[in-house]
C-alpha cells in the first residue's frame, strides 16, 4: 500500500515538470505585465514637468504684488465757468480742453455767445485734436526714452474720482509695476490756472518726467494760423520769444524759468515751476498736413505745416508746478509773485500761500507785445485777489 502511493507521488511530480513548457507556452502571463505596468514612462515624467514652470512663474510675478492698474478707460470732467477739460485714464492725460467763458447768456439756461468759438459757434477747443493724435495729447508725460514715454502715456492708470466734477476740486492718476510707479495729481480753482505735481520711479530711482502741452492749440486751422506760433519764456524781467525756425524739436533749454511754453496769435499753455533755479523745457516741433482751405477741406489738396510744443519740469526729479491755458489776454494772465520787501504772496487763484514757498518775485507777466506788463500784473492781481495790489 505504501508502495503505491510513493508510486503515485512519484508519477504526479513526473506530469507536472512534464507540462511546464506548455503552461509557459500558452498559459496567462500576469507575472510577466505587472512589472511592465509597475515602472511606465508617465511616472517620472510629473517630477520633471513640475520644476519647468516655476522659474518662468518667478520672472513675471512681481516682487511686492500686481501694481496699481486700471482694467478698462475712464473719464474724468472737470468743469468750472471757463472751461471743460476732459481727462482720461489711459496716460492720466487730456482729451478735450474747451473755453466755455460765456459773453451772452441765453435765457432760461445755457449761452447765445461764446467768449472765445470755433467756425460754428460752439465754444472752442484748444486740443489740436490731429496733431495730439500724433504727438501727443496735453499733460502727457516727456521722457527722454522714448520706449518708456509710450508706455506712460498708454498705460491704464487707476483715476480717484471719476464723472463729472466741479471746481474747486483734485484728481489723481496712479500707476505701477514691478519696475514703474508714477502718480500724476491736479487740482483746479475757478481760474485758468491748473496746480500739477508729478512724480515718476523706474527700477527704483527717481526719473525727470516732464507734464507737456505738445501739440499746437485748436484754434489752429488754416495753414497761415500755425505760423504765428513760438517758444517763450521768461526770468526776472528777461522774455525770450522763440520762432518757428529757432527751434529744433527735443532741443533741451535749461533754465531759470519763472514761466516757459508755447504760444500762437490768442492763447497760450505756460508753465509756472515752483522750483525755476532747476527748471528745463524741452522743445517739441513736429509736422502735420493740413487741408490748404480749411472751409472746403479736401484730402488731395493739403500742405505740411509745423505744430509747436513744450514739455516743462524739474530735472532733478519730480514736478512741482502751475500751469496757465487760456487766452493771451493780459488781464486774465495770472500772476505767481513774493514782494521781497512785504513778504506777501499774491498766490495763483484761489490757492494758500505755500508756507515753504521759495522767496521771488516772479510775475507771470503779459504774453502780448502791445500791452504794459507793470499796468498788466496789476490788474491780474487785482482779478485774482481784488484790493491786494
Amino acid at each position: 500500500m505504501e508502495r503505491r502511493l510513493l508510486l503515485v507521488f512519484a508519477l504526479t511530480f513526473l506530469i507536472i515538470l512534464a507540462f511546464q513548457p506548455l503552461l509557459k507556452k500558452y498559459g496567462p502571463q500576469p507575472p510577466v505585465s505587472k512589472p511592465q505596468t509597475q515602472t511606465p514612462p508617465p511616472q517620472p515624467v510629473p517630477p520633471a514637468s513640475v520644476p519647468n514652470p516655476a522659474p518662468k512663474a518667478q520672472q513675471v510675478a512681481p516682487p511686492s504684488g500686481p501694481g496699481k492698474q486700471a482694467v478698462s478707460e475712464t473719464e474724468t470732467v472737470i468743469k468750472n465757468d471757463l472751461y471743460e477739460i476732459r481727462f482720461t485714464n489711459r496716460g492720466g492725460q487730456v482729451k478735450s480742453w474747451i473755453l466755455t467763458k460765456c459773453d451772452v447768456p441765453k435765457k432760461p439756461v445755457g449761452c447765445a455767445k461764446y467768449a472765445y468759438s470755433d467756425d460754428k459757434g460752439e465754444p472752442l477747443e484748444l486740443v489740436n485734436a490731429a496733431a495730439a493724435e500724433k504727438y501727443g495729447f496735453p499733460l502727457s508725460l516727456w521722457t527722454y526714452d522714448e520706449s518708456l514715454r509710450n508706455k506712460l502715456n498708454s498705460a491704464l492708470f487707476v483715476a480717484s474720482k471719476t464723472g463729472p466734477l466741479s471746481v474747486p476740486a483734485d484728481i489723481t492718476f496712479e500707476y505701477s509695476d514691478r519696475e514703474l510707479a508714477v502718480r500724476k495729481s491736479f487740482r483746479f480753482d475757478h481760474s485758468y490756472v491748473v496746480r500739477i505735481e508729478t512724480s515718476v520711479r523706474y527700477k527704483g530711482s527717481e526719473l525727470a518726467a516732464f507734464p507737456m502741452w505738445p501739440a499746437g492749440f485748436g484754434d489752429e486751422t488754416a495753414p497761415s494760423s500755425y505760423a504765428s506760433s513760438r517758444i517763450e519764456y521768461q526770468y526776472d524781467k528777461n522774455v525770450e520769444r522763440l520762432a518757428i525756425k529757432k527751434i529744433s524739436g527735443g532741443n533741451t533749454q535749461l533754465g531759470p524759468f519763472h514761466w516757459a511754453g508755447v504760444v500762437d496769435q490768442y492763447f497760450s499753455a505756460v508753465f509756472i515751476p515752483e522750483d525755476p533755479q532747476n527748471a528745463a523745457m524741452v522743445t517739441l516741433r513736429n509736422s502735420i498736413d493740413v487741408p490748404r482751405d480749411a472751409q472746403k477741406p479736401n484730402p488731395n489738396e493739403t500742405v505740411k505745416v509745423e505744430v509747436l510744443g513744450a514739455a516743462v519740469g524739474n530735472f532733478k526729479g519730480s514736478t512741482i508746478e502751475r500751469m496757465y491755458v487760456g487766452p493771451k489776454c493780459a488781464a486774465t494772465v495770472p500772476v505767481a509773485e513774493v514782494d521781497n520787501h512785504m513778504g506777501t504772496e499774491l498766490g495763483l487763484g484761489d490757492y494758500d500761500p505755500d508756507p515753504g514757498h521759495q522767496r521771488r518775485a516772479a510775475a507771470v507777466a503779459h504774453l502780448a507785445n502791445e500791452v504794459d506788463a507793470e499796468d498788466a500784473t496789476r490788474r491780474a492781481a487785482d482779478q485774482i485777489r481784488p484790493g491786494k495790489v
